[in-house]
């Protein structure tokens, strides 16, 4: 894995600042201000990893609405927790995801509370979490994040692609160490606006194939550069799209004419015959 150019922190937490301005040019990103409980929080990250914000809420409230409780979702089969997230990146892993924290959290408690968590210095917190099965460490990081307060910067497979074409990561890593890239680039107290700009940015359908098909230098890309290079990529985007031709509407057919009722054909009663 290639190693990118060192730049102090003060540079860095400058440039993260200047992206996050220019991406709220571009995008309203809500955030969740609202405190979840633990498990909520987590049960919420399987379903915001490699998703925008739109596709979670989604598919986190059809997963609540499709069940009685989180016992009815611990105990259901795989395909009934993969219809909540149709049409969405790997929706097995991420019903397998919810069983396995649900099935956790209820062998450890024998019920459905996870604030303990809240109550765990980081490391013992950390190792809990590792303890669950199939758990990225975009979930973990998350959960520690909005549940603890934790400065971790919680990283997925789409941001961490965003991440490594704007620079802040080194090409070729993986999400952990893209996260950990990150956190030295954002202060504390910016990474949740920080994570939001960036996840709008990282899952925009236009800007994809180019995180994919751009190949980064060995040495990564230069940070110096960043502003004006998302800068051009963003008003690209925005010219193509304006550019795209409408599609023409269907011409609307003119409405038949209404068909003429039939006449009731009127029995006229029978002649009596003369006796």
């Amino acid at each position: 894995m290639a190693v990118v150019k060192k730049t102090k922190a003060s540079d860095l937490h400058s440039l993260s600042k200047k992206l996050v301005t220019l991406l709220k040019k571009h995008y309203s990103p809500a955030g969740h201000k609202k405190d979840k409980p633990v498990l909520e929080t987590m049960l919420y990250a399987v379903c915001l990893e490699n998703a925008t914000q739109e596709q979670a809420d989604v598919s986190s409230e059809l997963l609540h609405k499709s069940f009685h409780d989180f016992n009815e979702i611990r105990v259901s089969t795989f395909g009934e927790l993969t219809a909540c997230f149709e049409g969405m990146s790997d929706p097995d892993a991420r019903a397998a995801r919810v069983r396995a924290i649900l099935q956790y959290v209820f062998e450890i408690n024998f019920d459905f509370d996870f604030e303990s968590l809240r109550r765990k210095t980081l490391e013992l917190a950390e190792k809990q979490l590792q303890k669950i099965r199939f758990l990225s460490s975009f979930i973990q990081l998350h959960t520690l994040q909005k549940s603890l307060g934790t400065h971790t910067v919680p990283v997925d497979d789409r941001m961490r692609d965003a991440a490594i074409w704007l620079g802040f990561a080194s090409p070729g890593c993986s999400t952990a160490e893209a996260a950990d890239s990150l956190k030295s680039a954002v202060m504390k107290a910016d990474t949740a606006a920080f994570c939001d700009c960036l996840r709008c940015f990282a899952t925009d359908s236009r800007l994809i194939p180019a995180f994919a098909k751009t190949k980064p230098p060995e040495e990564g890309f230069d940070l110096d550069q960043m502003v004006a290079r998302a800068t051009e990529l963003l008003n690209n985007a925005n010219k193509a799209h304006k550019a795209k031709p409408a599609t023409p509407a269907a011409k609307s057919k003119p409405a038949p004419a209404p068909k003429a009722k039939a006449a009731k054909a009127k029995v006229s009663p029978a002649k009596k015959k003369p006796r």
